[in-house]
């Protein structure tokens, strides 16, 4: 029962994480953290404010740390680590120490309290490292972590015998040595098996059968070049040898996938404050706001106050799009077979101030967040561009990877969706049906341009700044994918970090 399980803390000491910063704290919610104590070693790549929406979704309990008092980064992360499991004391049962770019995997659980429910002999345990290589990515990569660097090294890489900890807090005492190892009595430092270590050091013999913590060293080559910057000349050099030993790409995993679609569900909660985040900023605190551009201003459509068109989207299969709850994607089914599993309904709206966009929702549904697979995305509403394709068809093209939607033919009721072609063939043929049914919310304040590639940084940020009440988010989504890319990417300046998920 839930109430016979014991709570879990996370403990992270983090620094310009940007890009994976919400899958990680995803991640460890998904897997039953019910707490994270993170200390943001200041940011300046947009990861604190990241923090700060996700913190509006979880109990983050998100605090600064202090580098004119405390210059030492090894002090910093100590004093941080301390700080943590002292306020964890008689509140968590257990607190975990890891990195950013370090996921636990339990292998026979997908719940953590769970699994540490087996644990009433142990007040710590040691997790092996298994290092993960770049999965041969050059470019950062826009999907979670875990999703897209699949390969890891094997048992001969030696590095893989550092272990990271989790602790029973008021069993660790105040001597510190290291983050992968904590002051806690070696005869109750067990292993994820349940057996105890057969000695106090953070390097014990590779353990990857019941559980271990998947450690991202390299990632992509973009984020090697950002690590080697960040910490040039104080453990790292200017050098290629330190991508060369780690970047092991041996053997290929994809059982960790299994927790993607619970990942998508607590990753969009955090997409879609980290949104409105970047809308808020942009009306209270941008300082340097310019006036509405006359001539954009002039080029106003008297039609953007008609309201917004419904419709349902029927494929080339003439099957329809559904949210599959199971899947944690959208499907394309027939409708018996929709029926039948409980799917929901996806459809599509148009807006007459952007009329070749389309925002694809689940109507009535306020909480259920869709995710197509291949997109980024994971939020209540995804915008797609209109792509007119002759006698009545269209094609949907994604704004972040300029890639149409593709539907694979169906099996037994229900075929697969994917955001991944190039070129529109009759696969990605969709017709509009239009339906009686509510759009989302129309233009909270009436826009004062009609977007295109004429509109500017400052007729945006004026928009947002004098309307009465701050734009949706799909709103103010729409209006970027109906402008020039150079300005979306000026926006998302404004607001480092917080608009990564959504802008290519």
């Amino acid at each position: 029962m839930a109430e016979n399980l014991p709570s879990v803390a996370l403990a992270l000491f983090v620094k310009d994480e940007f890009s994976d910063i919400a899958g990680w704290v995803a991640w460890h919610a998904a897997l039953g953290v019910k707490t994270f104590f993170i200390f943001d070693d200041h940011s300046s790549d947009g990861t604190w404010e990241i923090l700060q929406a996700a913190a509006k979704c979880y109990d983050i309990r998100l605090k600064r740390t202090d580098p004119i008092k405390q210059p030492d980064f090894y002090y910093r992360q100590k004093d941080s680590f301390l700080e943590a499991a002292m306020e964890c004391r008689h509140q968590f049962d257990w607190l975990g120490f890891l990195d950013g770019d370090e996921y636990l995997y339990l292998r026979h659980f997908d719940n953590l309290p769970e699994f540490l429910r087996g644990f009433k002999h142990a007040d710590a345990i040691a997790f092996s490292w298994r290092i993960h290589g770049s999965s041969n990515r050059v470019v950062r990569p826009k999907l979670p972590t875990v999703e897209v660097f699949t390969q890891h090294s094997t048992e001969e890489l030696g590095d893989n015998v550092l272990v990271k900890s989790f602790v029973r807090p008021e069993k660790m005492g105040t001597d510190y040595g290291t983050p992968h190892w904590f002051d806690v009595a070696t005869e109750r430092y067990a292993r994820p098996s349940g057996k105890y270590v057969e000695s106090a050091n953070s390097v014990q013999q590779i353990e990857w059968s019941h559980a271990f913590v998947m450690h991202y060293i390299c990632r992509s080559m973009e984020h090697y070049i950002q690590r080697i910057k960040r910490r040039l000349n104080v453990d790292l050099t200017d050098s290629s040898g330190y991508w060369d030993h780690f970047n092991r790409n041996d053997v290929t995993d994809l059982e960790p996938l299994a927790l993607l679609p619970r990942l998508e569900r607590y990753i969009a909660p955090i997409y879609e404050e980290m949104v409105k985040s970047a809308v808020q900023s942009l009306k209270t605190g941008f300082v340097a706001a310019g006036a509405i551009s006359e001539v954009v201003a002039l080029k106003a459509d008297p039609a953007e106050s008609r309201p917004a068109s419904v419709f349902r989207i029927r494929s080339f299969f003439d099957t329809y799009f559904y949210y599959s709850p199971r899947q944690g994607q959208v499907v394309h089914a027939d409708e018996a077979f929709a029926v039948r599993e409980g799917l929901r309904e996806v459809i599509g709206s148009i807006d007459p101030a952007t009329p070749d966009l389309i925002t694809l929702y689940v109507p009535g549904n306020v909480d259920t967040f869709i995710k197509f697979p291949i997109d980024p995305r994971a939020m209540k509403t995804i915008v797609f561009q209109l792509r007119h394709q002759g006698e009545g068809h269209v094609a949907f093209m994604s704004p972040m990877q300029n890639n149409y939607l593709a539907l694979l033919p169906p099996h037994d009721g229900q075929g697969v969706t994917e955001v991944n072609r190039h070129q529109a063939g009759e696969w990605e043929y969709l017709t509009l049906e239009p339906c009686d049914l509510a759009p989302p919310e129309a233009f909270a304040s009436p826009l004062p341009f009609t977007p295109g590639l004429h509109t500017k940084v400052g007729d945006i940020i004026g928009w947002i700044r004098d309307a009465a009440v701050a734009p949706s988010n799909d709103e103010f989504l729409r209006v970027l994918y109906a402008v020039s890319p150079s300005v979306r990417a000026e926006i998302s300046r404004y607001v480092p970090g917080l608009l990564w998920n959504v802008i290519a």
